[in-house]
């Protein structure tokens, strides 16, 4: 009981300090107000600066990132082209050969992996490879079509666009439907013609670099690849997984004479 009543006097004693410090604050307002409204917009106007600064780390942090990783990737890329021209060198023609008269040493190709699942590598640089000049079909992938979406590029997609759908159901579509797509597609339309036997392929492989001088210098596919790709129609979950990707300046989509494009335009 008496714990109450200290409880209860100290509340009023604190009330009083509170009334009597406005008090004295009123009595001098007029000289205080002008500091205050100063000191008001000057905070409100470090709070802006402070918010500004963490954007702009923010995304110098995302910047000096992607560096990085872009970094790491050429250098493994060069560690596995090493391994290859130090694999086939010593066995190879060029290495029994006697030595050029040129100081410029020439150039050699990139051996055929020995597995089901060769590196990735640059569709310039298939092309040039093996994989190009022969008919049998390799499981390729292209650096070309290496994208990624982290949590928060997702979250900033709007919520009518999102729904319920869970980030990792969007990199599912993107890299087992559209990324595959891609990769099937140029996969075969970068072989040498003699390499393309098969009368579907060929028609596949003669439409393809037919379509391609619409846009010479992008890579892309057509709402068709897609359908061809699945074996059925898209759904209206497919195309809102589309309004995505396009959201996310990973695909642009234009349409031409009836047929609709999808541009690769992922860059980081």
């Amino acid at each position: 009981m008496d714990q109450t009543l200290d409880a209860i006097l100290q509340k009023q004693l604190d009330t009083i300090q509170r009334i009597e410090l406005f008090l004295d604050i009123y009595k001098c307002k007029e000289f205080v107000a002008a500091d205050l409204n100063k000191l008001k917009e000057d905070s409100g106007e470090a709070a802006e600066k402070l918010s500004r600064t963490r954007e702009y780390l923010e995304t110098d942090r995302k910047d000096v990132c992607s560096q990085f990783i872009k970094i790491m990737q050429k250098m493994r890329r060069n560690e596995l082209l090493m391994l290859h021209l130090w694999e086939v060198g010593p066995h190879s023609e060029a290495a029994n050969a006697k030595p050029a008269q040129s100081d410029t040493p020439k150039s050699m190709p990139l051996k055929e992996l020995q597995n089901d699942n060769p590196s990735k590598m640059h569709l310039t640089d298939y092309s040039k490879s093996p994989f190009a000049t022969r008919s049998k079909s390799k499981d390729i992938h292209f650096y070309d079509f290496d994208a990624e979406i982290t949590e928060e590029e997702f979250e900033t997609i709007p919520k009518y666009l999102r729904g319920r759908m869970q980030l990792s159901e969007l990199i599912q579509f993107l890299e087992k439907d559209v990324i595959k797509c891609f990769e099937e597609k140029y996969t075969l339309m970068y072989k040498h013609r003699k390499a393309v036997s098969n009368q579907h392929d060929l028609t596949a492989w003669k439409d393809y670099n037919s379509m391609q001088a619409k846009f010479p210098d992008r890579k892309f596919i057509t709402q068709d690849d897609l359908l061809h790709k699945s074996g059925k129609a898209l759904d209206k979950k497919s195309y809102a997984k589309l309004q995505m990707l396009r959201y996310l300046h990973i695909l642009q989509e234009v349409r031409s004479e009836g047929t609709v494009y999808f541009l690769w335009i992922y860059s980081r």
